[in-house]
């Protein structure tokens, strides 16, 4: 071969080799994202309930096993939206499960329950908020003609989370008679039902969504509520023999009983919970081109909130019946492992879908709080029937979306500071916030001087514009609840300070809920610290303790995609160490 063939043959081969290298990068450049959350999900649950799913992704990937929530409050309907934000609460519209509509925002000009609000409302909350895109935004502007979608149970946690971001969102309907099930869907059952939301004539999703006819058209999405379950498999001892699986006739659980919505239910083809959330979502990856989808799975968060979670939900504890399907399957080691099951549907779905389709998917699951529970004489609210429906959160008045307002005085342990008379409105789960009527300085000292005196309370904090101030301190912490308290307590309360939040805020101690017998919504370590891990083809396994938090989760996505942002975050991105 001659001088020049030759040269021109290394040049060749020089510039098939670049091409080859970019290829391979542009290939391990992830183009589409699976965002889980396993709502509720403490860090220790993966090994304890064998869930191999998770554990893959934590041995295959990056995994952050020092990972917490961040910021405040630590509560689902704010968490969603930090995810897809990037930024802190006291950014982003609203702070907390209640806010004061301080600009008439939402047209209330008072107290009202973030937790009560749909995607509209959530739309103006984040305009008069600066309008920050979310990771939707800049999914589709980076990949155009791709959609984004969002499955859950719950409205204000899917809804939340769509705001202005998702094409398609789905989450579950009320309870609705049978009479108004779509054309050619049938039930083995008679009674009520649920299904996706949008899908029942009078039910519109907001203006701008589509709920697809592939969705309305899935039986499998129908879902029984409140009906008597059949005769096998078993059902729960007991009068209460319907979907809410005894838990309305026993303690703790009937503070904050299952409706239907979470555990499987004994209709075979038509499985509840989190095998719903995995159906939806499957139907939208088999029939859409998204680049992003964001999943929660709900049913670890409500058995938590029932039992008290992981440590208090055991056989010796409650004393259930592990051959009798439908007890076990409302409680902890099998809800655990059911939602592992499903997000291992979804994993599988994303191989298969990246081999045929030749995507590659970033996957992220975390949770978007942990929790704690009232152990021993910790639970500080009233224990009877709906209590955490009813009295427990929500004390003074409040407007739960609509032009009416809701009252309560709350748990009796709030006496000494609902007797004030200065109290507007006060929301208590693992910590207290409390709005006042009187918000000058010398009234929220005065406030904060009675919080310190309730139950648990172990310190106390005055709003002071996008700030809070220090104002008392117990010297009753044990040494462990001091160390978290010392190095997060300022930063989680601040994170939370708007014109719009709480005027004083009290944080409880280790072990200890007002709301429901298992709870979330403050500081302490079992709250804040959540499961973080990372997976796409080719990264690098490491096990990082970095301490991860739920408002890193979108600039790491959009560094991870090649995606720059165009504002500010509050968040910081990390690198992946994708090959």
């Amino acid at each position: 071969m001659g001088t020049a063939r030759k040269t021109v043959f290394f040049v060749v081969v020089c510039l098939l080799l670049l091409l080859l290298l970019a290829g391979a990068a542009l290939a391990a450049t992830p183009n589409r994202v699976l965002i889980v959350v396993m709502d509720q999900m403490q860090p220790g649950y993966a090994e304890e309930f064998k869930m191999t799913n998770v554990l893959w992704l934590q041995d295959n990937g990056i995994n952050y096993d020092k990972a917490y929530v961040g910021d405040m409050a630590s509560e689902t309907v704010v968490s969603h939206n930090v995810m897809v934000s990037g930024m802190f609460p006291k950014h982003m519209g609203w702070s907390d499960e209640a806010i004061r509509d301080v600009n008439n925002v939402l047209g209330f000009g008072d107290i009202v329950t973030t937790g009560d609000l749909g995607t509209v409302a959530y739309e103006k909350l984040i305009r008069a908020a600066g309008d920050y895109p979310k990771l939707g935004d800049y999914l589709h502007a980076a990949f155009p003609g791709t959609i984004v979608a969002n499955v859950g149970q719950k409205g204000y946690q899917v809804e939340s989370m769509a705001a202005l971001s998702s094409d398609i969102y789905v989450r579950m309907d009320s309870a609705r008679s049978i009479s108004l099930l779509p054309t050619g869907i049938t039930v083995p059952w008679t009674g009520k039902f649920r299904g996706p939301r949008g899908a029942v004539a009078g039910q519109p999703v907001a203006p701008g969504y589509t709920l697809p006819d592939y969705i309305k058209n899935d039986s499998r999405l129908y879902i029984s509520a409140g009906n008597p379950v059949p005769t096998t498999p078993p059902t729960p001892d007991g009068p209460d023999v319907s979907d809410t699986y005894g838990t309305t006739i026993t303690q703790p659980a009937w503070i904050y009983p299952e409706d239907g919505r979470y555990a499987p239910g004994p209709y075979a083809g038509h499985e509840s919970g989190d095998a719903w959330v995995a159906n939806a979502a499957l139907d939208i990856m088999a029939n859409e081109n998204w680049s992003g989808l964001w999943v929660t799975f709900s049913a670890i968060d409500k058995i938590g909130h029932m039992w008290g979670g992981g440590a208090a939900d055991t056989m010796a504890t409650y004393n259930w019946d592990p051959n009798d399907f439908l007890q076990y399957s409302i409680h902890m080691p099998w809800i655990a492992k059911n939602a592992d099951n499903q997000l291992g549907k979804l994993i599988a779905e994303v191989k298969a879908e990246d081999t045929a389709r030749g995507t590659n998917t970033l996957i992220v699951v975390t949770a978007d709080h942990g929790s704690t529970y009232g152990k021993d004489a910790g639970f500080k609210g009233i224990n009877a029937l709906n209590a955490g429906n009813n009295f427990n959160w929500y004390a003074g008045k409040w407007y739960a979306g609509s032009t009416t307002p809701s009252t309560s005085d709350g748990s009796p342990a709030l006496k000494p500071l609902m007797d004030t008379g200065n109290v507007a409105f006060s929301y208590q789960s693992t910590a207290i916030e409390t709005w006042l009527v009187d918000q000058s300085w010398g009234m929220k000292l005065a406030k904060a001087d009675v919080m310190r005196t309730l139950p648990g309370v172990i310190a106390t904090y005055v709003r002071d514009g996008d700030n809070y101030v220090l104002t008392s301190q117990s010297a009753t912490m044990t040494s462990a609840e001091r160390a978290w308290w010392t190095e997060r307590g300022q930063e989680l309360v601040d994170t939370m300070a708007f014109s719009g939040a709480a005027d004083v805020v009290g944080l409880l101690a280790d072990k200890t809920s007002y709301g429901a017998f298992g709870d979330h919504g403050g500081a302490q370590m079992d709250v804040q610290r959540i499961p973080m891990a990372f997976y796409a083809p080719g990264i690098k396994h490491l096990v990082r303790g970095t301490k991860f938090r739920l408002v890193d989760i979108m600039p790491t996505v959009l560094r991870t995609m090649g995606i720059a942002p165009t504002r500010p975050m509050d968040g910081e991105a990390y690198n992946l160490n994708i090959k």
